[in-house]
């Protein structure tokens, strides 16, 4: 079992679709960084992150890169019928506590790596703490102005990571449970965009619903209550998967 787990976690890293994916999300934001404000710390650190999450265009494509690490793994098991002999040696349970936790790290960490280099820029060639100067008043209204009055910047910066740890963490095991009921790899690589998008329209106006207002997590108005749904949402889509695969084991 632990052979097998340290096994899985190694291809759900090693993988082209996982280097991939963070390459194309660093791409996006650390271009908004660099051309978003002048890196002679004359802007707010905040303006810069302002222009990663809401002018890069990663948002509204956020949750096609997760599901490139390993999330669609399981359809190539099951077309070869390799996952016959994964049940054989171990019950769909097992494999499926092992596999979602691989799932979610990998798709984590591809969001979660960039986000916080992203972060790191923006303290660097930004002037952190409260906006003054040119954009003084930027984060009136604001739950992030009360972050950093009350924790101070790193607060933000751990709470935007996060953020984005889960997220990736939710629409990878999202491409997870589209490949373990409809083993198809396109479907499991599209299915999860038309649900975000779908999610993000239909649910506009419930902003702590909503998978895209969580990401950023400013507009839920607290980092906590997006990180508590985000796991809410993790919670969930396992339950899916887990069911998904007993379903697998028991009819194929």
């Amino acid at each position: 079992m632990n052979g097998f787990f340290w096994k899985d976690m190694k291809r759900s890293f090693l993988n082209v679709g996982f280097f991939i994916g963070m390459a194309a999300v660093a791409a996006l934001l650390l271009a908004a960084v660099i051309t978003g404000a002048p890196l002679n710390r004359t802007r707010s650190s905040y303006y810069i992150l302002a222009n990663v999450f809401a002018a890069s265009g990663f948002g509204p494509f956020a949750a096609v890169f997760p599901v490139l690490a390993y999330a669609t793994n399981f359809c190539e098991e099951y077309q070869s019928g390799y996952y016959r002999m994964i049940f054989a040696r171990m019950s769909p349970g097992h494999f499926g506590r092992v596999r979602i936790l691989t799932v979610a790290l990998s798709g984590g960490v591809m969001l979660a790596v960039p986000i916080a280099l992203s972060c790191i820029m923006a303290y660097t060639f930004g002037v952190p703490g409260v906006p003054c100067e040119s954009d003084v008043g930027m984060l009136d209204g604001n739950v992030v102005l009360i972050y950093i009055m009350k924790y101070g910047d790193w607060y933000v910066a751990v709470g935007k990571t996060t953020l984005g740890f889960l997220f990736g963490c939710v629409w990878a095991l999202v491409g997870f449970a589209f490949a373990v009921w409809i083993p198809n790899r396109y479907v499991a690589l599209i299915a999860p965009f038309v649900l975000y998008e779908s999610m993000w329209i239909g649910l506009y106006r419930i902003v702590w619903l909503n998978p895209i207002f969580l990401l950023r997590g400013d507009d839920v108005g607290s980092y906590p209550l997006a990180a508590g749904v985000e796991c809410a949402y993790i919670i969930v889509v396992s339950t899916v998967i887990m069911a998904g695969l007993v379903r697998r084991y028991r009819h194929g």
